[in-house]
């Protein structure tokens, strides 16, 4: 008797096993928080630029088409590489180059494209650094989750959650600390130095908190900086947002 109850209960399992009923429990799950992962990647930086847009759309209205060009620049460098270009990711052991891999795919290249907008734009270079807000939001909303999902494989948290954070934090403190640099060019103040120390940490930190992840060093290691960097990207875009409001005056 007792052995015919183990024999059913293995049965019953095996059937539970055919069926997927415990598969489908976990992948269900898992779907539902990679679903959920996959559209924060994406909608991100949308959600982030209507954020940033439709407070001032008035405003900004006339200079709709920055936003337009940055969309289709974007996406026609991603259709470009995708299809015709095959870039592998480096998987080595040399951390300065993973570094400088990842620095010029997802900062230096982005700055360039900005570069080339500058140059073929005809507005006042007021209106042009004030502008990359505009421009890079619309630009890393194609671009990042393009970069993201052709890259990484298996997607673990840190592409799907942290890294578009990082990016994002880094192109609302940047902005503001360019429009905070064009017045100290202009005269207006007196830390130029200060002001592209800051801008060049802004830019390649991010990168360096990946690829400190990226070779498994220990979580405080990358953690602590990247939400250190988080907070003070909050806090000196808003010091920098007072600073210019006293400048305006």
């Amino acid at each position: 008797m007792p052995e015919n109850t183990i024999q059913s209960v293995f049965n019953i399992l095996s059937e539970i096993k055919e069926l997927c009923l415990v598969d489908d429990v976990y992948n269900g799950a898992f779907s539902w928080y990679l679903t959920h992962m996959f559209l924060f990647t994406l909608l991100l930086f949308p959600i982030a630029f209507f954020y940033y847009v439709l407070p001032r759309r008035k405003e900004l209205r006339p200079r709709f088409l920055i936003s337009l060009f940055a969309f289709a620049a974007a996406g026609v460098i991603c259709a470009f590489r995708g299809f015709f270009m095959f870039r592998s990711v480096y998987d080595g052991s040399v951390f300065l180059y993973f570094y400088l891999e990842n620095a010029f795919t997802c900062v230096l290249f982005p700055l360039l494209v900005y570069l080339f907008f500058l140059i073929l734009s005809r507005d006042s270079w007021r209106d042009k650094i004030s502008s990359f807000a505009l421009f890079m939001l619309p630009f890393y909303a194609v671009y990042l989750p393009a970069e993201i999902f052709a890259n990484a494989v298996p997607l673990p948290f840190f592409f799907l959650f942290i890294k578009p954070l990082l990016y994002l934090l880094m192109v609302i403190a940047v902005a503001g600390e360019s429009k905070t640099l064009f017045n100290v060019i202009s005269g207006r103040g007196k830390e130029l130095c200060i002001s592209l120390l800051i801008i060049i940490a802004e830019l390649f930190t991010p990168p360096l908190i990946e690829t400190l992840w990226h070779y498994a060093f220990p979580l405080p290691l990358w953690a602590v900086p990247a939400a250190l960097y988080a907070v003070l990207c909050v806090f000196r875009t808003k010091l920098v947002f007072k600073l210019r409001a006293e400048l305006m005056q």
